[in-house]
C-alpha cells in the first residue's frame, strides 16, 4: 500500500474554471456563524465529548496506540455506526443549514476508519422530504468512477494509459480523433478537447441534455484551440469520450460494465445509473444515497477498488488541481484531502455536491445539497458546501 504523509499543494489558476472557484464573500455569513455555533454547542457539550483523543483507539478498535491511516491503505470498512454524541452533531449541524436557508434541503453521510459510519438528511428537494436514503444526483462526482474503470482496464491490459485515445473508439466516433491525446490526457481534462458551455449563464448544460448519442456530442464539438498537453481545463466531454471508449473496449453498455466491476463492492447498492451509456460518463442521470456516495469515496481512496500503482497515478496532480478524475481540495482542509465536486447544470437547477477523502484521519464525507437558484451563485453556494464538510469533519473527529 501507498502512504502519502504531506499534503498536496492546489495550483491556484483553474484554467476554464478559475472564475467559478474564486472564493467571495457571502451575505449569508452571520447565518452561517449561527449554524456552526449551533454545531459547537452539540459537539462540545459535557454529554457528547469523546472520553478519547480524535487520534487514540478506543476500546472497540483494541489497543492505546494512535490511529493512523493514509491513502490506499484503510481498514475494513467499519461495520458500526458512530456514537451517538457525534451523530447529534452532525445532524445538528444539517439541520442549522436548512433552518437558517443556507440550503433548502442536505443529504450527507459521513465515516470514519475504525469507528463507524452515521447517514443523515434535512429539508426538502422537489418539495419532498429527504432522508438520509433519499437518492440525490451525483453530478460530477460520478467522474470518480468512470476514471477507476479505466485505471482497471489499464491494469487488464484492455488499454494503455498512453495509447491514442482515438485508437479505442468504437467505429461510428472513429471520425474524432480525440484531438490527438492520450487517455492519460483525457482522464487529466489535459486533452485540449472543447467543453460545450457547461455551467455558463448563457445556457450551460451537460453533453446528455443536449445529444441522445456520443456520437452526436462529438459533431458538435467546435474545433480544439489547444494541443494536448494543455493546463487542466474542465470539460465534460472528456468523460463522455472514456464512457465510449469503456463500451467499446468491454463491448457492453456503461452501466453494465460499471455494476459489474468497480461498483461490485459491499454497499454501492444504492447507486443507480438512470443513463446507462456513454452520456452518463460524466456524472450526468446517476443518483446515489448519501451512505453509497460517501462508501465508494471509503473503498476508493482506501485501496480496495484499484491497485497501489494506479492510486499514486490517479493522485498525480502534476503541480496542478485535477489528478486522473480526481481534486486537490488540501488547501481547504488544511490537510491531505481528494476528492470530486459538482453541481447541476443550469437546465437541471439547482443542487450541488461534494465527495472529499481526508486519507491521514481515515474521514470520508459526501454531502448533497438542494440550492434555492441557478448557478450564479456558484462560489457562494460553493463556500457554504465547504465549510459544511469541514463542520462535519470536526464533528466526525469528535
Amino acid at each position: 500500500m501507498m502512504t502519502m504523509r504531506t499534503p498536496l499543494p492546489r495550483c491556484e489558476e483553474m484554467c476554464d474554471v478559475a472564475d467559478r472557484r474564486t472564493r467571495t464573500s457571502s451575505t449569508r455569513g452571520v447565518n452561517r456563524i449561527v449554524w456552526i455555533l449551533v454545531f459547537m454547542a452539540a459537539a462540545c457539550s459535557p454529554s457528547s465529548t469523546p472520553e478519547t483523543s480524535p487520534r487514540e483507539a478506543t476500546a472497540d478498535t483494541g489497543g492505546g496506540a494512535p490511529r493512523t491511516f493514509a491513502l490506499g491503505e484503510f481498514p475494513p470498512f467499519p461495520e458500526g455506526s458512530l456514537p451517538d454524541s457525534i451523530a447529534d452533531a452532525l445532524q445538528a449541524a444539517l439541520d442549522a443549514t436548512v433552518e437558517d436557508g443556507t440550503f433548502n434541503g442536505v443529504t450527507a453521510a459521513v465515516i470514519v476508519a475504525d469507528r463507524g459510519s452515521w447517514a443523515g438528511a434535512a429539508g426538502t428537494a422537489e418539495g419532498r422530504p429527504l432522508t438520509a436514503d433519499s437518492p440525490t444526483p451525483t453530478h460530477s462526482s460520478g467522474k470518480t468512477i468512470i476514471a477507476a474503470e479505466v485505471l482497471r482496464l489499464d491494469e487488464d491490459g484492455l488499454l494503455d494509459l498512453d495509447d491514442l485515445a482515438s485508437e479505442y473508439l468504437p467505429p461510428e466516433l472513429r471520425f474524432f480523433d480525440a484531438n490527438g491525446a492520450t487517455i492519460r490526457q483525457v482522464l487529466g481534462m489535459r486533452s485540449g478537447i472543447p467543453a460545450l458551455k457547461e455551467f455558463t449563464p448563457d445556457g450551460g448544460y451537460y453533453p446528455a441534455e443536449r445529444a441522445s448519442t456520443a456520437v452526436e456530442v462529438f459533431r458538435m464539438l467546435p474545433e480544439p484551440r489547444r494541443s494536448p498537453p494543455t493546463r487542466a481545463g474542465y470539460a465534460s466531454t472528456n468523460y463522455v469520450l472514456l464512457g465510449a471508449i469503456i463500451e467499446h473496449v468491454t463491448g457492453r453498455p456503461l452501466a453494465e460494465v460499471l455494476y459489474s466491476d468497480v461498483l461490485d463492492h459491499p454497499g454501492l447498492d444504492g447507486f443507480d445509473y438512470l443513463v446507462e451509456d456513454a452520456l452518463a460518463a460524466d456524472g450526468y442521470g446517476v443518483r446515489a444515497t448519501p451512505g453509497a456516495l460517501a462508501r465508494w469515496g471509503y473503498e476508493l481512496y482506501g485501496g480496495f477498488v484499484i491497485s497501489d500503482a494506479s492510486l499514486r497515478e490517479m493522485i498525480d496532480f502534476q503541480g496542478e488541481w485535477y489528478g486522473l478524475g480526481v481534486m486537490d481540495l488540501s488547501s481547504e482542509y488544511a490537510t491531505f484531502a481528494v476528492g470530486h465536486e459538482g453541481e447541476s447544470s443550469a437546465p437541471q437547477c439547482c443542487s450541488m455536491i461534494r465527495l472529499v477523502a481526508m486519507p491521514e484521519e481515515g474521514v470520508v464525507i459526501s454531502v448533497q445539497a438542494n440550492t434555492a437558484s441557478t448557478d450564479t451563485l456558484y462560489d457562494t453556494y460553493n463556500n457554504d458546501l465547504v465549510r459544511l464538510t469541514q463542520v462535519l469533519a470536526d464533528a466526525a473527529e469528535g
